[in-house]
């Protein structure tokens, strides 16, 4: 009973995907300090609510994509695919992450901010989710769904949806939404084919989607640097940390568009690049803490 009782923990943590959700919370989490730099309870409430969104966000997602996920290795043995969770258990999960979320949300923080986590679902599964099925371009407007949790923490806070802090923050992570996604076509790319998923391999060569993803890299880094230019990361030390950690992450990335072989490691630049966007977030809460 209690091996059971493990396994079915483990399968529904696999459904949350909490290894993914807990950095979009921490987005969230930054959203909020970057404008109430204090800790609080409320703090806490939305980072947790919008942990609980993310859930919900995901399960829907692979209860939407059961059928997809079941005709790719990477993702067969998920859940729902494997069997080990029925739908309809991951339909009242997601609807009981979801109500978490709104009511933490609003507990911590105010209406608005649960009317952006809400568009965001929408958005995400509502949208993107489609067209995923229809072209290999809908990752840029999808895109936008990685951008919008620090916007949820910035308005639970009491900040206003287009001032210019949550704005520049919101272009940074919807850029970085897209190499990140194109270099898990690269690796994964034969499986989506399989899938009947239309891939960028279909349009172009690897060393084409390489010199993209580069450009879509240094266009994240240009963002970040105008964190600073803006004076919206003031300290000095936190500016030369990330002026130094965007100096080497081009450095690293410039060898992705020299590499013309079969054999290129893209998982390594994919943790590279989360990485970095990570250590965007310590860096902004940092310089608040220092501020």
């Amino acid at each position: 009973m209690k091996n059971n009782s493990g396994n079915r923990l483990r399968d529904y943590l696999q459904l949350s995907k909490l290894t993914i959700m807990l950095p979009v919370s921490l987005t969230g989490f930054t959203g909020y300090f970057i404008f109430s730099p204090h800790i609080s309870i409320n703090l806490f409430l939305v980072s947790f609510g919008i942990l609980f969104m993310a859930v919900s966000a995901s399960t829907i997602n692979q209860i939407q994509e059961v059928s997809l996920d079941s005709k790719m290795n990477r993702t067969l043995d998920r859940p729902l695919p494997a069997g080990r969770i029925r739908q309809e258990h991951a339909i009242i999960f997601s609807l009981c992450s979801l109500l978490g979320g709104i009511i933490l949300i609003y507990s911590g923080g105010n209406l608005p901010a649960v009317i952006v986590g809400i568009f965001t679902i929408i958005w995400y599964n509502g949208i993107y989710t489609y067209l995923k099925r229809m072209t290999a371009f809908a990752v840029v407007p999808g895109a936008v769904t990685g951008a919008l949790p620090p916007l949820i923490g910035w308005v639970a806070a009491g900040g206003e949806v287009w001032s210019k802090p949550i704005l520049f923050l919101e272009f940074l992570f919807f850029t970085g939404q897209i190499p990140h996604f194109w270099l898990l076509i690269l690796k994964y790319g034969e499986e989506y084919k399989r899938a009947g998923i239309p891939t960028l391999t279909d349009i172009f060569k690897n060393e084409q989607i390489n010199r993209l993803t580069f450009t879509w890299v240094l266009t994240s880094v240009i963002a970040a640097v105008f964190l600073c230019y803006f004076e919206i990361i003031k300290s000095t030390p936190v500016i030369g940390i990330l002026i130094f950690a965007s100096l080497f992450l081009i450095w690293k990335f410039y060898y992705l568009i020299k590499n013309t072989g079969d054999n290129v490691n893209y998982k390594k630049y994919s943790i590279l690049l989360d990485l970095y966007f990570l250590l965007i977030l310590l860096l902004l809460i940092c310089d608040r803490i220092i501020g």
